[in-house]
């Protein structure tokens, strides 16, 4: 089987390995992100680990994120939710709402560290709050289902629509049969 190069985005990617080199945090980790997709080279995702790692290390919160989502699908690593939280919980601590949708999440489920409903809940707000549409439709469901809070059908709706606006296509449904249901 032949490989199949864009040579675009091949030209993307040496650009940005020479911003890398310079210390852009930023080109390294979307240089790790083609590596994943395999955008312009060959999917690596060993290599994408490493390039996450450094900008990671150096405090870069998109790499954090992607770094703690290779962690938690195993992808170029043995899966390993701790680690995976670990990242996750240092860009949430930023401000990242993909983080912050993604602690929620492992709280939520009890992945690398003991089930939480109190700190599942909190991370979903702050991710609602931030923009995640993710984040917006785990915290309608919550208020529509009584999980972590009392029932609010008002605040259901409300995040729902936040969700749909953040363009999440399962909110539709779900704001479309609540408000069907409140009739």
């Amino acid at each position: 089987m032949v490989l199949k190069i864009d040579a675009a985005a091949q030209k993307k990617f040496l650009e940005l390995a020479a911003k890398a080199l310079n210390g852009d945090w930023a080109a390294m980790t979307q240089q790790g992100l083609m590596l994943v997709k395999g955008e312009g080279v060959e999917r690596n995702f060993e290599l994408a680990r490493q390039y996450y790692t450094e900008a990671a290390e150096a405090g870069f919160s998109v790499a954090q994120y992607n770094l703690g989502s290779l962690y938690l699908n195993g992808l170029g690593v043995e899966r390993d939710y701790a680690k995976a939280l670990h990242w996750f919980q240092l860009a949430a601590n930023q401000g990242d709402c993909d983080g912050q949708f993604s602690v929620a999440y492992m709280y939520d489920r009890g992945w690398g560290t003991q089930q939480s409903d109190s700190d599942a809940f909190k991370w979903y707000e702050a991710a609602a709050n931030n923009g995640s549409g993710r984040g917006q439709f785990d915290l309608a469901a919550c208020y529509q289902h009584g999980k972590f809070v009392a029932v609010d059908l008002e605040q259901a709706i409300y995040w729902y629509r936040e969700a749909a606006a953040s363009g999440v296509a399962r909110a539709f449904e779900s704001l479309r049969e609540l408000e069907m249901s409140a009739k």
